[in-house]
Protein backbone atom coordinates (compact mmCIF):
# COMPACT_ATOMS: atom_id res chain seq x y z
CA UNK A 1 0.00 0.00 0.00
CA UNK A 2 2.83 2.36 0.94
CA UNK A 3 4.59 1.60 -2.34
CA UNK A 4 1.40 2.33 -4.30
CA UNK A 5 1.06 5.71 -2.58
CA UNK A 6 4.59 6.63 -3.61
CA UNK A 7 3.87 5.67 -7.20
CA UNK A 8 0.62 7.63 -7.20
CA UNK A 9 2.37 10.67 -5.75
CA UNK A 10 5.05 10.42 -8.40
CA UNK A 11 2.50 10.24 -11.20
CA UNK A 12 0.69 13.27 -9.80
CA UNK A 13 3.92 15.27 -9.66
CA UNK A 14 4.87 14.31 -13.21
CA UNK A 15 1.40 15.11 -14.56
CA UNK A 16 1.29 18.46 -12.80
CA UNK A 17 4.79 19.31 -14.01
CA UNK A 18 3.92 18.51 -17.62
CA UNK A 19 0.89 20.74 -17.32
CA UNK A 20 3.08 23.60 -16.15
CA UNK A 21 5.32 23.26 -19.24
CA UNK A 22 2.66 23.93 -21.87
CA UNK A 23 3.34 26.01 -24.98
CA UNK A 24 1.87 29.35 -26.05
CA UNK A 25 -0.64 28.69 -28.83
CA UNK A 26 -0.34 30.36 -32.24
CA UNK A 27 -2.55 33.41 -32.70
CA UNK A 28 -3.56 35.77 -35.49
CA UNK A 29 -2.57 39.45 -35.46
CA UNK A 30 -3.94 41.98 -37.96
CA UNK A 31 -1.70 44.91 -38.90
CA UNK A 32 -3.01 47.83 -40.94
CA UNK A 33 -1.58 50.68 -43.00
CA UNK A 34 -3.86 52.90 -40.93
CA UNK A 35 -1.69 52.29 -37.83
CA UNK A 36 0.85 54.96 -36.79
CA UNK A 37 0.18 57.20 -39.79
CA UNK A 38 3.01 59.35 -41.13
CA UNK A 39 0.49 61.85 -42.49
CA UNK A 40 -2.39 62.23 -40.06
CA UNK A 41 -5.66 60.99 -41.52
CA UNK A 42 -4.03 59.09 -44.39
CA UNK A 43 -2.89 55.50 -44.62
CA UNK A 44 0.75 54.45 -44.93
CA UNK A 45 0.40 53.35 -48.53
CA UNK A 46 0.52 54.82 -52.01
CA UNK A 47 2.51 54.85 -55.22
CA UNK A 48 5.75 56.00 -56.79
CA UNK A 49 5.78 56.66 -60.52
CA UNK A 50 7.99 57.52 -63.47
CA UNK A 51 6.48 60.80 -64.56
CA UNK A 52 5.12 64.00 -63.06
CA UNK A 53 2.98 66.85 -64.32
CA UNK A 54 0.97 69.78 -63.04
CA UNK A 55 -2.11 67.57 -62.95
CA UNK A 56 -0.86 64.54 -61.07
CA UNK A 57 -1.77 63.40 -57.59
CA UNK A 58 1.69 62.96 -56.11
CA UNK A 59 0.96 64.18 -52.59
CA UNK A 60 1.21 62.82 -49.07
CA UNK A 61 -2.57 62.94 -48.64
CA UNK A 62 -3.16 60.59 -51.58
CA UNK A 63 -3.10 56.99 -50.34
CA UNK A 64 -4.38 55.46 -53.59
CA UNK A 65 -2.37 52.30 -54.34
CA UNK A 66 -2.92 52.18 -58.11
CA UNK A 67 -0.46 49.68 -59.61
CA UNK A 68 0.30 49.51 -63.34
CA UNK A 69 0.30 51.97 -66.23
CA UNK A 70 -1.83 54.95 -67.26
CA UNK A 71 -0.78 56.26 -70.67
CA UNK A 72 2.96 56.93 -70.32
CA UNK A 73 3.15 56.84 -66.52
CA UNK A 74 3.99 53.59 -64.69
CA UNK A 75 2.99 53.21 -61.04
CA UNK A 76 4.39 50.90 -58.38
CA UNK A 77 2.75 50.80 -54.99
CA UNK A 78 3.77 50.18 -51.39
CA UNK A 79 2.28 49.28 -48.03
CA UNK A 80 3.91 50.12 -44.69
CA UNK A 81 3.02 48.35 -41.43
CA UNK A 82 3.89 49.10 -37.82
CA UNK A 83 5.20 45.85 -36.28
CA UNK A 84 4.96 47.05 -32.68
CA UNK A 85 1.85 44.95 -32.04
CA UNK A 86 3.90 41.78 -32.57
CA UNK A 87 6.24 42.44 -29.69
CA UNK A 88 8.97 39.81 -29.87
CA UNK A 89 6.71 37.07 -31.18
CA UNK A 90 8.03 35.19 -34.22
CA UNK A 91 5.75 34.95 -37.24
CA UNK A 92 4.97 31.74 -39.13
CA UNK A 93 2.72 33.11 -41.92
CA UNK A 94 1.70 36.44 -43.44
CA UNK A 95 -1.20 37.27 -45.75
CA UNK A 96 -1.85 40.61 -47.45
CA UNK A 97 -5.52 41.63 -47.61
CA UNK A 98 -6.13 44.13 -50.43
CA UNK A 99 -9.45 45.42 -51.76
CA UNK A 100 -9.76 44.84 -55.51
CA UNK A 101 -11.28 48.16 -56.59
CA UNK A 102 -10.91 48.73 -60.36
CA UNK A 103 -8.64 47.02 -62.88
CA UNK A 104 -8.16 47.39 -66.62
CA UNK A 105 -6.28 45.96 -69.59
CA UNK A 106 -5.32 42.31 -69.79
CA UNK A 107 -7.85 39.86 -68.40
CA UNK A 108 -5.17 38.48 -66.05
CA UNK A 109 -2.29 40.52 -64.62
CA UNK A 110 0.81 39.19 -62.88
CA UNK A 111 1.27 41.04 -59.61
CA UNK A 112 4.58 40.79 -57.75
CA UNK A 113 5.41 41.75 -54.17
CA UNK A 114 8.94 42.70 -53.12
CA UNK A 115 11.11 43.67 -50.19
CA UNK A 116 11.72 47.40 -49.70
CA UNK A 117 15.01 48.92 -48.57
CA UNK A 118 13.83 52.56 -48.68
CA UNK A 119 13.24 53.83 -45.10
CA UNK A 120 9.54 53.99 -44.28
CA UNK A 121 9.55 57.72 -43.56
CA UNK A 122 11.06 58.49 -46.99
CA UNK A 123 8.76 56.00 -48.70
CA UNK A 124 5.70 57.79 -47.35
CA UNK A 125 6.86 61.21 -48.58
CA UNK A 126 4.99 60.71 -51.85
CA UNK A 127 5.15 64.41 -52.58
CA UNK A 128 8.73 63.77 -53.76
CA UNK A 129 7.53 61.78 -56.79
CA UNK A 130 8.99 60.89 -59.18
CA UNK A 131 12.05 59.20 -57.66
CA UNK A 132 13.50 56.44 -59.82
CA UNK A 133 15.51 54.94 -56.96
CA UNK A 134 12.38 54.41 -54.85
CA UNK A 135 10.34 53.40 -57.89
CA UNK A 136 12.89 50.71 -58.78
CA UNK A 137 13.06 49.54 -55.17
CA UNK A 138 9.34 48.72 -55.18
CA UNK A 139 9.62 46.25 -58.06
CA UNK A 140 12.98 44.58 -57.60
CA UNK A 141 15.09 42.71 -55.08
CA UNK A 142 13.78 39.89 -52.94
CA UNK A 143 10.47 38.46 -54.16
CA UNK A 144 7.65 37.91 -51.68
CA UNK A 145 5.57 36.09 -54.29
CA UNK A 146 3.96 36.50 -57.73
CA UNK A 147 0.21 36.19 -58.18
CA UNK A 148 -2.26 36.05 -61.07
CA UNK A 149 -4.99 38.66 -60.58
CA UNK A 150 -8.03 39.23 -62.77
CA UNK A 151 -8.53 42.81 -63.95
CA UNK A 152 -12.29 42.42 -63.49
CA UNK A 153 -14.44 41.44 -60.54
CA UNK A 154 -16.34 42.80 -57.58
CA UNK A 155 -14.67 46.07 -56.58
CA UNK A 156 -15.48 45.36 -52.93
CA UNK A 157 -13.79 41.95 -52.93
CA UNK A 158 -10.89 41.54 -50.52
CA UNK A 159 -8.06 39.69 -52.25
CA UNK A 160 -5.75 37.52 -50.16
CA UNK A 161 -2.08 37.04 -51.00
CA UNK A 162 -0.11 34.54 -48.92
CA UNK A 163 3.46 35.81 -48.82
CA UNK A 164 6.36 33.39 -49.16
CA UNK A 165 9.17 32.39 -46.82
CA UNK A 166 11.28 35.42 -47.84
CA UNK A 167 8.64 37.72 -46.37
CA UNK A 168 8.34 35.64 -43.19
CA UNK A 169 12.10 35.69 -42.69
CA UNK A 170 12.28 39.46 -43.24
CA UNK A 171 9.46 40.16 -40.80
CA UNK A 172 11.15 38.04 -38.15
CA UNK A 173 14.55 39.63 -38.81
CA UNK A 174 13.22 43.18 -38.92
CA UNK A 175 14.66 45.37 -36.16
CA UNK A 176 12.88 48.55 -37.22
CA UNK A 177 9.46 49.79 -36.14
CA UNK A 178 8.08 49.65 -39.68
CA UNK A 179 8.00 46.99 -42.39
CA UNK A 180 7.18 47.85 -46.02
CA UNK A 181 6.14 45.80 -49.04
CA UNK A 182 6.44 46.91 -52.67
CA UNK A 183 4.05 45.91 -55.47
CA UNK A 184 4.45 45.99 -59.26
CA UNK A 185 2.79 44.55 -62.36
CA UNK A 186 5.23 42.15 -64.01
CA UNK A 187 3.43 41.51 -67.30
CA UNK A 188 3.80 43.52 -70.51
CA UNK A 189 2.34 46.98 -69.89
CA UNK A 190 1.38 47.63 -73.51
CA UNK A 191 -0.96 49.09 -74.64
CA UNK A 192 -1.22 52.28 -72.62
CA UNK A 193 -3.75 51.28 -69.95
CA UNK A 194 -2.85 48.27 -67.78
CA UNK A 195 -3.55 48.47 -64.07
CA UNK A 196 -5.02 47.15 -60.82
CA UNK A 197 -6.41 48.86 -57.69
CA UNK A 198 -7.53 52.14 -59.27
CA UNK A 199 -9.58 54.56 -57.12
CA UNK A 200 -8.38 52.87 -53.93
CA UNK A 201 -7.89 55.96 -51.76
CA UNK A 202 -9.00 56.03 -48.11
CA UNK A 203 -9.03 52.23 -47.76
CA UNK A 204 -6.28 50.67 -45.64
CA UNK A 205 -4.50 47.48 -46.65
CA UNK A 206 -4.04 44.83 -43.97
CA UNK A 207 -1.38 42.27 -43.18
CA UNK A 208 -2.66 39.28 -41.22
CA UNK A 209 0.14 37.34 -39.55
CA UNK A 210 0.14 34.15 -37.54
CA UNK A 211 2.50 34.12 -34.61
CA UNK A 212 4.42 30.88 -34.14
CA UNK A 213 3.86 28.60 -31.14
CA UNK A 214 6.71 28.92 -28.64
CA UNK A 215 7.42 27.05 -25.38
CA UNK A 216 6.16 28.93 -22.34
CA UNK A 217 8.94 29.72 -19.83
CA UNK A 218 8.82 27.73 -16.59
CA UNK A 219 7.04 29.59 -13.83
CA UNK A 220 8.21 29.42 -10.22
CA UNK A 221 5.66 26.66 -9.70
CA UNK A 222 7.02 24.79 -12.70
CA UNK A 223 10.56 25.10 -11.39
CA UNK A 224 9.53 23.73 -7.99
CA UNK A 225 7.70 20.87 -9.68
CA UNK A 226 10.73 20.07 -11.82
CA UNK A 227 12.89 20.00 -8.69
CA UNK A 228 10.43 17.73 -6.90
CA UNK A 229 10.36 15.40 -9.88
CA UNK A 230 14.15 15.20 -9.87
CA UNK A 231 14.24 14.48 -6.11
CA UNK A 232 11.58 11.76 -6.39
CA UNK A 233 13.33 10.04 -9.30
CA UNK A 234 16.68 10.17 -7.48
CA UNK A 235 15.17 8.63 -4.31
CA UNK A 236 13.49 5.93 -6.35
CA UNK A 237 16.73 5.02 -8.10
CA UNK A 238 18.66 4.96 -4.82
CA UNK A 239 16.10 2.62 -3.36
CA UNK A 240 16.77 0.03 -6.06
Amino acid sequence: MKKRCKVASGIAIVSFGLGMMSSVQASSVTLSTSDSQFTEGYNNQGWWNTYTSNFDYNSNDNDNYLTGKLRKTVYRSFFTFDLAALGNQPVSSATLKIQRFEGFGRSIHTLGFFDVSTPAIALNQKINNPDFSIYNDLGSGKSYGNFKVSSSGDENEILSFSLNSNAIADINANDEKYFSIGAALLNDLKPAYQYLFAYSADTPVKLVVTTASVPEPLTLGGTVVAGAMGWWIKRKRQGR
